[in-house]
């Protein structure tokens, strides 16, 4: 097999000694293309990274790399697959697609999941999208002080009698078709659990805690929890109907409140982060983030492969090229001098040639300095 680097084929190079090898002639061409890398402070080839980094709360992380970014295979959130259908990336960042719109997100089957709207008239604690529950001296209330997403959550405050209080909503979904239900809820005090239904009326049948549909109005029970946590429930929706109700209350909570926010029904997969949109795609942590890809320059100008034909031709043959020498000479009217040339600025590799064509490819960092 022809040796071959990322931009140099044994063909572009025209002295090889008789006798080399295709092992011989691989090994020149490598170190040609490293040390013209090195030399430029770029990567003219495509070079893996494999890098971890601190979650921003957002849904855009910025990778410090010397080069381009040319593909991202993986990212993994605290060592867990993110899926490649939620991200992209573009040459410094990797990112939440923003052209996931209705066909892959699916439109939230529910309205008003972060309970933003409320009556503007008497009596204010009244839901615009929910219909509410009561019973007893239990009540529905809008909550400002433990808001997850938007504005405001839904505060549910159960008399001591347990009395029934909760929020439901009707909609409709695909029939035989793959959903995520999701919502985040907090018990105020230990001991106390809230509840789900959802339901369909024209057959009597209800999601049961394992996903699976059951007969009967079926309410799932919540387990206690005194911080906010995400719910989520993958389902089929019902090959017979279409028509559902979800409905969000207390089960034994007495003289307790239940508080729930981003409440939704989207389609499977995207709801994991949907459901938790407030920390974006990123959530904040120490080396959290890992992103796996190729970076390096988007293409490799003609330029640079000149340069490493002339460096390939010298290394077979020092005669070849001029090499430079590490003196200067300088006029100044009738006044002539001779000193050493500074080998950083002027000298690269050593060889005039490959010098003058990498002389204007050269990457140079700029050095951030305290004040």
């Amino acid at each position: 097999m022809a040796a071959t680097g990322c931009y140099l084929h044994e063909g572009d190079i025209d002295n090889w000694p008789a006798g080399y090898t295709e092992a011989q002639k691989q090994a020149i061409i490598d170190k040609v293309e490293q040390i013209i890398d090195k030399v430029t402070g770029s990567h003219w080839c495509a070079t893996a990274f494999d890098i971890k980094l601190n979650g921003n709360n957002k849904n855009r992380l910025f990778i410090p790399l010397e080069t381009d970014i040319l593909s991202v295979t993986q990212i993994l959130i605290d060592c867990v697959d993110l899926d490649s259908s939620y991200w992209t990336y573009d040459i410094n960042s990797v990112f939440l697609d923003p052209c996931i719109g209705d066909s892959m997100w699916g439109s939230n089957a529910i309205q008003d999941g972060d309970f933003f709207s409320w009556k503007i008239a008497d009596p204010t604690t009244d839901l615009y999208y929910w219909e509410e529950t009561i019973a007893g001296t239990s009540t529905v209330n809008r909550d400002t002080a433990q808001v997850q997403v938007g504005n405001y959550c839904v505060r549910l405050d159960i008399d001591a009698l347990n009395s029934q209080v909760g929020i439901s909503q009707k909609f409709s979904l695909q029939r035989d078709t793959n959903y995520t239900l999701f919502f985040k809820y907090l018990n105020s005090i230990a001991g106390v659990t809230a509840e789900f239904l959802l339901y369909n009326a024209d057959k009597n049948e209800s999601l049961a805690a394992d996903g699976t549909w059951t007969a009967g109005q079926v309410y799932v029970e919540l387990a206690n929890v005194l911080a906010w946590t995400n719910y989520e429930l993958n389902f089929t929706s019902h090959a017979d109907f279409a028509n559902y109700e979800l409905y969000l209350g207390n089960w034994a909570a007495a003289s307790s409140s239940i508080y729930f926010d981003n409440a939704g029904v989207l389609t499977a997969g995207i709801a994991a982060i949907a459901s938790d949109l407030t920390e974006g795609i990123f959530p904040r942590g120490f080396n959290n983030v890992q992103v796996i890809g190729t970076h390096g320059e988007s293409s490799v100008p003609e330029a640079i492969k000149q340069a490493g034909i002339a460096f390939a031709k010298w290394e077979n043959d020092p005669a070849s090229e001029a090499a430079a020498g590490l003196m200067k000479s300088e006029k100044i009217g009738d006044y002539s001098y001779t000193n050493m040339i500074s080998a950083e600025e002027d000298v690269l590799t050593g060889i005039d040639k490959v010098d003058m064509y990498l002389r204007h490819y050269i990457k140079r960092k700029a050095i951030l300095m305290a004040p």
